[in-house]
């Protein structure tokens, strides 16, 4: 650890230190070169209304599969209606996450 005068007002101050204590000016200590190597990462929060409409929607499909072996005309509606709901959830998530 070393001490720098600060661009500011003068005062010397640690190399290590973000801003000059006395006047607050940031210090750089690091090289543009590596500041513009950072990744900047976006992340999409989809909301719980979506995930639920998509976990209902498998829900009600695999109960439409299993119903199929009872009753064929209302075990595919049951998974129609499975499907309609994945997809809308599907479609809901990325509209509102643009």
């Amino acid at each position: 650890m070393s001490l720098i005068k600060c661009s500011e007002c003068g005062k010397e101050i640690s190399d290590k230190a973000v801003s000059c204590p006395s006047c607050g000016n940031p210090t750089v200590t690091k090289s543009p070169e590596i500041v513009e190597d950072k990744k900047i990462v976006e992340v999409e929060l989809t909301g719980k209304k979506w995930k639920g409409r998509f976990m209902w929607g498998m829900v009600l499909f695999l109960g439409g599969w299993m119903m199929l072996y009872v009753s064929v005309g209302f075990g595919v509606f049951i998974m129609f209606i499975g499907v309609v709901m994945v997809i809308t959830a599907k479609i809901g998530s990325w509209w509102t996450n643009g």
